[in-house]
């Protein structure tokens, strides 16, 4: 259950009350860290980092920002390595979007270098491996619906640890 901008809405209060606060006296020495797990082949990751640059853009911030996009299959980790998607997605990606954050090519749209370079895909599997620290915000949007909630149990506290104390976890509606 992926696809590029799910759930516009969320997004929209992502760039207009989270971001601004991650924004907010921020300095480009002081990377703003995302973490998103279960990240599949990459949309919601490259999504984040698309919105961000965007609110990043309309408060006049220089802070940089690295995504760390995770998932258990190596297989999805290469194809949002790759950031290339089906002409399809122009259904979820205004026009505006793909012009500014997109290469358009015969096999579809290529994700625009400045946003490749934010995101670092890696193979994580959430339950053996050690999670990653001082993250101000932390999208497990897909990734928990698949857990029993044992599992879900020994994840969330594993998710706390991960984010700044005035971090920001962002769960799915499920």
């Amino acid at each position: 259950v992926t696809g590029f901008f799910r759930d516009p809405t969320a997004y929209e209060v992502l760039k207009s009350t989270v971001f601004p606060r991650l924004l907010k006296d921020r300095s480009h020495t002081d990377p703003v860290r995302f973490w998103t797990l279960g990240c599949s082949t990459g949309e919601e990751a490259y999504s984040l980092a698309i919105a961000f640059a965007e609110a990043a853009e309309a408060a006049e911030s220089s802070a940089t920002l690295q995504v760390f996009a995770t998932d258990i299959n190596a297989i999805g980790i290469e194809r949002a390595r790759a950031g290339l998607y089906s002409k399809d997605i122009a259904q979820a990606v205004s026009a505006g979007r793909l012009r500014r954050f997109f290469t358009e090519s015969e096999d579809g749209y290529r994700i625009s270098k400045s946003i490749r370079d934010v995101c670092i895909f890696s193979r994580h599997d959430v339950l053996a491996d050690p999670p990653f620290s001082r993250m101000d915000l932390i999208s497990c949007r897909n990734l928990l619906i698949y857990m029993q909630p044992a599992l879900q149990q020994r994840v969330m506290p594993m998710l706390h640890y991960a984010l700044k104390p005035a971090g920001c976890l962002w769960l799915g509606s499920s």
